[in-house]
């Protein structure tokens, strides 16, 4: 069964990789940051607001949903980052790239795009080298003791490693691989802890069978359950590893929960092909032929925003309803995606308020 996932992630994987953005947009209207807390995220493109800046979603279509033009996500509008901001009643923070002493009061993005746990093929920085950055902005004393303790971390990071390391032809060992890198992403959790962070929420990896990168295979009728056992060996550890930490840390000042995206994505997913399995042939014009297919289809070989630029014509199809489709382009939600997801979301965040 191994070798039918590794073979299979090869064949699908060996010519992507997930990638980020270059400027950001807060949540609409989140109101002053009276309370003082403040977000620092760390991981890929499903979090990353701006500190991608060579990147795919600073050209059209990205962006069109909000704020209308690119706007440096990898979707037609918010991500996950402005969703869990906007809990907080907060701006989404600053990306790293844009950063100043003036406009930190929301905290920092360092999430890169087309970056994991390891070293990617993109120029950019791995988990370790963004919470190296957090840190050293502690040592110059930008944020106090009391600011760290008020704050949130969001951690997202893995799905680039898994595309690497099929990239790299390394797919024989994917178990193995798991362990490795479940054990060095716990290895920079743990740095939350010295660091006087107050909360932090670990997303678990997304259902990598259910992307349409990945069920293009099969036209988009149903998820890769094979590919899916990956993420699933993947989150398994993951949770006991944050598990293990809570226990060699139990007098510690830190929290930490998971965001379950394996679940949530898989439960809206049925729902909405229940849905489309009832709706039949509609003739509706915002019907879709499956949520498991991305609203920005790009042509054979290319992405979702690449032009011919000899003829200046496109490369890629847009859908006319990005509101009724779950994924925008082949890896990343839209935000009707992400919009329908983070309710599930929501009581993780609630508990990690409440310790």
């Amino acid at each position: 069964m191994i070798t039918l996932v590794t073979t299979l992630l090869l064949v699908v994987l060996s010519n992507f990789t997930v990638e980020g953005a270059r400027k950001t947009y807060g949540v609409a209207d989140s109101g002053s940051n009276d309370n003082n807390v403040k977000l620092f995220v760390f991981g890929d493109s499903y979090v990353d607001t701006g500190n991608f800046i060579n990147s795919p979603a600073y050209k059209p279509p990205y962006g069109i949903t909000f704020p209308g033009h690119p706007g440096g996500r990898f979707s037609d509008g918010r991500v996950l980052t402005d969703y869990i901001a906007s809990y907080f009643n907060i701006d989404s923070p600053i990306p790293n790239a844009f950063r100043n002493e003036s406009n930190i009061q929301n905290g920092i993005n360092f999430a890169h795009g087309g970056c994991g746990v390891y070293d990617t093929h993109i120029d950019g920085p791995n988990l370790t080298a963004q919470i190296n950055s957090f840190e050293q902005l502690i040592q110059q004393k930008l944020f106090t003791k009391e600011d760290l303790q008020n704050s949130y971390v969001l951690v997202n990071a893995g799905a680039n490693d898994y595309t690497t390391h099929v990239q790299d032809h390394k797919f024989f060992d994917i178990p193995k691989f798991i362990t490795t890198l479940v054990d060095q992403l716990k290895t920079d959790l743990k740095r939350f802890l010295s660091l006087g962070v107050g909360k932090v929420a670990v997303s678990l990896l997304q259902p990598i069978g259910c992307l349409p990168l990945i069920t293009n295979i099969d036209f988009h009728l149903s998820c890769i359950g094979l590919l899916n056992k990956v993420s699933e060996s993947h989150n398994k550890q993951l949770n006991d590893a944050i598990e293990h930490i809570k226990i060699e840390a139990p007098g510690a000042n830190t929290s930490f929960v998971t965001l379950d995206l394996y679940t949530a994505f898989l439960s809206t997913l049925d729902l909405m092909m229940k849905k489309a399995a009832r709706d039949g042939n509609s003739s509706s014009e915002n019907a879709i032929e499956s949520p498991l297919k991305e609203c920005c289809v790009a042509n054979l070989g290319f992405e979702c925003g690449d032009m011919n630029h000899h003829f200046g014509t496109r490369l890629y199809k847009v859908c006319g309803h990005p509101d009724v489709y779950f994924f925008w382009d082949a890896v990343h939600p839209s935000q009707a995606g992400w919009d329908v997801t983070f309710p599930l979301l929501k009581p993780a965040l609630a508990q990690l308020t409440q310790q």
